[in-house]
């Protein structure tokens, strides 16, 4: 068989008898040899470029200096939960190892400390009431439905309305406001 790819070599140097069909065997002519090598050379090249449709294997360990980028769908063994190495990190080794932070609705309340930034658009509670300890609480326009305000300074709050108007509880003097309002300042 014409050994036409690096791959079709043999590790037994007695069975490696032809390059592409150039006869290298003992007794060879001169220029076989010479032609042997020059098509070795370019299946080397072949391999190198990638052009030869031969995979290639290392069946020990490969090191690459310098800057490599990786093409196409590259796969690698997942290594266990519990390394902790400079190894490759696979999606399923991070999936494993990290989980699914899903929303804050999902995680454990003991174990999740935010600090800083701005959470908008969130209902403190959703549907349950929720329980929270809170240094600044600002919000353009607070419904509050049941439950208890205590230990806190509320200041400018509409309480509800109903037919005859809007009531407010205010530190500061009533301003604006229409017939049936009723403004609580303390």
């Amino acid at each position: 068989m014409a050994k036409t790819k690096i791959s079709e070599f043999s590790s037994t140097s007695a069975d490696n008898t032809d390059i592409s069909n150039i006869n290298i065997a003992e007794g060879c002519s001169p220029a076989n040899l010479n032609n042997a090598v020059r098509s070795l050379m370019a299946q080397l090249k072949d391999q190198q470029a990638g052009t030869s449709g031969d995979n290639f294997t290392v069946g020990g360990n490969l090191s690459v200096t310098g800057t490599s980028t990786l093409t196409g769908n590259v796969t690698a063994p997942t290594q266990s939960s519990s390394d902790n190495s400079t190894k490759v990190a696979t999606t399923a080794f991070v999936t494993t190892k990290v989980g699914t932070l899903g929303t804050i609705s999902t995680q454990n309340a003991n174990a999740v400390t935010i600090t800083g930034g701005t959470i908008n658009g969130t209902t403190l509670g959703a549907t349950t009431p929720a329980v929270g300890t809170f240094s600044t609480l600002t919000s353009a326009s607070a419904a509050i439905t049941g439950g208890t305000i205590t230990g806190t300074t509320i200041n400018s709050v509409t309480v509800g309305s109903n037919a005859s108007g809007a009531k407010t509880i205010s530190t500061a003097a009533p301003t604006g406001g229409s017939n049936g309002d009723v403004w609580y300042r303390y």
